[in-house]
């Protein structure tokens, strides 16, 4: 991914090189979720493409919680998928969530899962905080959900904020 990504001009065509590369090597039973985006530091653009990775989310100064929709299959299994690229984009005070899906699939003792919708409303209370403050605040409430369950998935998140550079 490193060599295909070094300088991506057009993100769909390295997804989909990844995927006829995954599909050759990769185990027929085996694939990967992939999120690949590029985000503009100044503009707050952000092209994207997904392979069958959980949706990120993007949590507005406002409150408001969007899902980045749009993708295609997981890679190494279909090495004809065409993969398309989106666009979305992060104005100042807005916070991009890439998460694995061990975030919401997180169980507690009654085998009740953390769902998406705590997960967004953990992330949406927590959106004044820096990225870092944001995701000691996630792990702190899958810790408190999951009340010493241990978890069944690796447990991954990524937080970005666009902050307001401007004075």
């Amino acid at each position: 991914m490193q060599v295909l990504a070094d300088e991506p001009q057009d993100l769909a065509a390295v997804m989909n090189r990844l995927n006829k590369i995954t599909c050759q090597t990769c185990p027929s039973n085996r694939f990967i979720t992939f999120f690949f985006c590029v985000l503009d530091p100044a503009t707050g653009e952000l092209a994207y493409c997904n392979a069958g990775h959980n949706p990120p989310l993007i949590v507005r100064a406002n409150g408001a919680v969007e899902y980045l929709d749009g993708g295609g299959p997981v890679l190494g299994i279909l090495p004809m998928a065409n993969y398309a690229k989106y666009r979305a984009k992060l104005e100042p005070g807005d916070a991009l969530a890439i998460y694995s899906d061990g975030v919401t699939e997180a169980t507690n003792g009654n085998d009740e899962e953390f769902g998406d919708e705590r997960f967004a409303a953990v992330l949406a209370g927590n959106r004044q905080k820096s990225a870092a403050e944001i995701v000691a605040a996630v792990t702190q409430a899958l810790t408190e959900f999951a009340a010493g369950s241990p978890p069944a998935d690796d447990i991954t998140l990524v937080v970005a904020r666009r902050v307001n550079t401007s004075v």
